[in-house]
């Protein structure tokens, strides 16, 4: 499957591209994104690169996508989620939300 989404490389490098995806395997989520919006952290993201203390090390030959406050609908659910998430859900997430001191990763909400 293809998509289309911007990718840092380094600093000041976004490069918006479309690739394949792999297909999902049974403990994740294949979703489309309907919106996502840039925030401070994203920008200063682009701006410091591998010198952003979230930014992988290894960008240039594995890019990022830049993004992390988004919303929109759940394609394909794998195995170890169906019990939880369906096709055609709709969701909303922000996945750096600082709760006690600690930045976990949240589960998905869903709605309608």
């Amino acid at each position: 499957m293809k998509t289309k989404a911007v990718r840092l490389y380094g600093v000041n490098d976004l490069r918006l591209e479309e690739f394949d995806l792999p297909e999902i395997t049974d403990g994740e989520i294949l979703a489309q994104v309907i919106s996502d919006s840039i925030c401070m952290s994203t920008y200063k993201a682009a701006n410091q690169g591998t010198a952003h203390k979230r930014v992988p090390d290894d960008i240039a030959e594995n890019p990022v996508i830049v993004g992390h406050e988004f919303c929109g609908k759940i394609v394909k659910v794998g195995a170890e989620w169906k019990d939880k998430y369906k096709e055609g859900d709709k969701f909303v997430i922000q996945p750096a939300l600082n709760y006690k001191g600690s930045l976990p990763r949240p589960d998905i909400l869903t709605g309608t």
